[in-house]
């Protein structure tokens, strides 16, 4: 089991339809993550709004002398990458596993589904969302208990939340400036958020989209170097 070099705290966000469970195989390695309760969306706000808000509620909990690092897992790299540019104190880095890193990740298939899902009611939705999640689990070549797992967290999804999300990650217009180093890990066979411009630090050549499921040890490592880089560039 790998042990962190480093134990700068990470607060990492989980993508859609995810929750803190999907970060559970790197916890075991790297004890040093925690996954913040997302707070509620207010009606018709994009993510940028959303961050600042977001911000302002992390804010008492934060390391008051800036050591610590924010990243996430596809629509949580969004919401990291927003939130690097606006928490005080700042943070050392961002990490992003599978993350989309501007518009051109964003497939127009994908905005086309989260606008004929924003259409389905939310009883009709929960009953899509088990077998929906088995399906993406064979695609991505899950065992049985990451597929139990991926289903268990698709189960436990709020409809309106869900919503709200999807329509935020298809609508980002792309990342903020902020002033603090990015590392990024991803599948190269990753077809929900694609690297199509070879931009990843670090690229897991027989991994799809649920890395941090099927390849954990690597994204652990990956994560471990990344925070150690931070600390080590904020001290230069």
């Amino acid at each position: 089991m790998t042990q962190p070099t480093t134990n700068i705290p990470l607060l990492l966000w989980p993508g859609l339809a995810a929750d803190e469970r999907l970060f559970a195989p790197l916890v075991e390695r790297c004890s040093n993550m925690r996954t913040p309760a997302f707070i509620e969306p207010e009606p018709g706000e994009d993510l940028r709004t959303y961050a600042r808000r977001y911000a302002e509620h992390l804010g008492p909990s934060l390391p008051e002398d800036g050591r610590y690092a924010v990243g996430g897992f596809s629509f949580g790299g969004q919401l990291a990458q927003e939130l690097a540019a606006v928490l005080d104190p700042k943070p050392l880095g961002v990490v992003l596993i599978c993350g989309v890193r501007g518009r051109h990740q964003i497939l127009p298939g994908f905005v086309r589904q989260q606008r004929i899902g924003a259409l389905v009611p939310g009883f009709i939705a929960r009953r899509l969302y088990t077998p929906v999640a088995r399906r993406f689990a064979k695609r991505e070549g899950l065992a049985d208990a990451a597929t139990q797992l991926l289903v268990d967290m698709a189960s436990a999804n709020e409809p309106a939340f869900l919503s709200w999300s999807a329509a935020a990650c298809a609508h980002w217009q792309g990342p903020p400036s902020f002033d603090v180093p990015l590392r990024h890990i991803h599948g190269a066979h990753d077809d929900v958020i694609p690297d199509m411009r070879s931009e990843a630090d670090e690229t897991i050549e027989d991994a799809g989209h649920l890395i941090t499921l099927t390849h954990p040890d690597r994204v652990a490592a990956f994560v471990d170097s990344a925070l150690a880089g931070f600390a080590r560039e904020s001290v230069a």
